[in-house]
């Protein structure tokens, strides 16, 4: 079967490439459900080659996602380009009068579009699976070989694996680029069923179980708040279309009603706390590849469900209770902060510091201005680089000490000189270091806090420099000292697999710390029609 597929796999992003933009973004989203459906039938036996087919799709797929990225109209005057339209049934738009009030609308197609947001979101989550799936390149313990094509732990299904990394990247990328509530409800609640199956299934502990059910449960809450609000909005308006809702008028007292379902919805994938609880159980309890999806997309789900539907659909109720969001989001920053420095575990450290950046990010989005709302979208992308990168280093350093304590830690600094630079390179770029993308999008979060509260951007500051001295506590803990281990200095640095994991993201990384111009004038479109909207 793999055969019938081979020249499309080859020669299908050029082939699209040369044809019209609509349908390079229409297979965009096509090829990771072909290519879980080919990984799905593929002999048990044939690992090598699940491997690899995995792999092929996952690069085809980021190579098309490039191929969007060289086609989008940065001058386009339309809220979304779009991407795909699926004829779903006859209906008609139905203005009720001449304003802004609409009734009997019908939707009858379902859209997929994009904006300068969700152009990003899906660059970023196309650049990661593949690194996600070399990531799944399993090992033995205690094997460590420079081929970096080592063998599988036993039990590990690897045919399931790479099926459930496509089928998560199918549902994302429809995730990012979805012009319908009522489909972006169904799959952004579907994304948790591979996620849940990826950290129960290929976790690293006896908890991963408790850590899969956590956070089915804590993101079900979240579910059963949102979804009353979307059928109590399609039955005012009759449509689910997102284009249409924008222009529906709410009245202020529905606008307080349905933003509370939202808010809950989302907070719980940012997370805020008391919400966060699920998260640092799932980092622990998750492989590396698990942690990489955790910190790099799905925690960005939260903040662009803020972004996409709850600041422009309830712009008053958004004013009305931004105070109360910006004492919790300044709250839980703090609080992260100071539990980030009581931890023994390094990724629990790194979850942390996640949950800390986050609610920057939450901080900034309701600051009101579109200073704010910029710095939030490319501190978004920014976490989504180095946070991920920081798991991989841990990844690695658990393949050889097969433990994340860090009173076992010690010594990489003269035993894995390269992995020691990586480590420290990542770590100062978490802590926001001039030249690296966090500094300029802490920097600018932190501008637009002040216009809107000046003390508010006192005690933001407190955790950046608390951000700094957990960073290089835990950094110090790792690379220096006497080496606990007495075998580690048998085993290799890295291995190639894991150099070609790392090295992309160290190479966005110092792209966007020199260059965050692009980034942000590409969403400077999207969030001048948020503010718009906003009004």
């Amino acid at each position: 079967m793999l055969a019938q597929y081979s020249i499309f796999i080859l020669f299908g992003p050029w082939l699209l490439y040369s044809l019209d933009s609509s349908y390079v973004r229409g297979y965009t989203l096509l090829y990771p459900w072909l290519g879980a459906r080919i990984v799905w039938f593929l002999p048990s036996e044939q690992i090598r080659r699940t491997r690899i087919v995995a792999l092929i799709f996952s690069r085809i797929t980021f190579c098309t996602s490039l191929c969007l990225w060289a086609s989008f109209d940065y001058s386009h005057t339309e809220p979304f380009q779009k991407v795909l339209s699926i004829q779903i049934g006859p209906g008609s738009y139905e203005p009720a009068g001449g304003g802004r009030s609409w009734k009997g609308i019908r939707s009858s197609s379902l859209e997929f579009g994009l904006d300068g947001l969700s152009l990003w979101m899906v660059l970023r989550t196309t650049a990661l699976f593949p690194i996600c799936i070399l990531c799944s390149w399993l090992r033995p313990y205690g094997s460590v070989g420079s081929s970096g094509v080592p063998a599988l732990r036993a039990g590990t299904p690897i045919r399931v694996v790479c099926t459930l990394l496509l089928i998560l990247e199918g549902m994302l990328l429809a995730v990012w680029t979805i012009l319908d509530i009522v489909f972006f409800y169904v799959l952004y609640e579907s994304v948790r069923i591979p996620m849940f199956l990826r950290i129960g299934l290929a976790g690293s502990r006896t908890r991963k179980i408790r850590a899969a059910y956590q956070l089915v449960l804590y993101t079900l809450f979240g579910s059963l708040c949102l979804l009353p609000c979307l059928l109590l909005m399609y039955a005012e308006t009759g449509t689910s279309s997102l284009e249409l809702i924008y222009a529906y008028n709410w009245t202020f007292e529905r606008q307080r009603i349905l933003w509370w379902g939202f808010f809950f919805a989302f907070a719980v994938k940012i997370p805020m706390i008391p919400l966060h609880l699920w998260l640092p159980e799932a980092h622990v309890e998750a492989s590396t590849a698990g942690s990489v999806l955790l910190a790099g997309v799905l925690l960005k789900l939260g903040s662009y469900g803020f972004l996409r539907f709850l600041l422009p659909l309830f712009p008053e109720a958004t004013i009305f209770y931004g105070p109360r969001v910006y004492t919790r989001s300044l709250i839980a920053r703090i609080y992260a902060s100071r539990t980030t420095r009581r931890q023994v575990d390094l990724k629990k450290i790194i979850a942390y510091s996640s949950v800390a950046h986050m609610n920057l990010v939450t901080l900034s989005l309701f600051s009101n201005n579109e200073l704010g709302r910029s710095a939030a979208c490319f501190l978004m992308l920014s976490h989504g680089v180095v946070s991920p990168a920081l798991f991989l280093c841990v990844g690695m350093l658990y393949d050889r000490h097969h433990t994340k304590l860090l009173k076992y830690l010690g010594g990489s600094a003269a035993t894995m000189p390269l992995f020691t630079i990586f480590f420290f390179f990542f770590t100062l770029a978490n802590m926001a270091l001039p030249l690296s993308p966090s500094f300029i999008a802490e920097f600018l979060a932190l501008c637009g806090v002040f216009a809107y509260h000046s003390w508010a951007t006192v005690y933001a500051l407190i955790s950046v420099i608390r951000a700094a001295i957990y960073s290089l506590w835990a950094y110090a803990r790792v690379a220096h000292g006497r080496p606990k281990n007495v075998y580690i200095k048998y085993v290799c640095d890295r291995c190639r697999r894991e150099f070609w994991c790392i090295f992309p993201l160290l190479w966005i990384t110092i792209w966007w710390g020199f260059f965050p111009s692009e980034v942000l004038y590409s969403l400077s479109g999207s969030m001048l029609l948020l503010q718009h909207l906003c009004l």
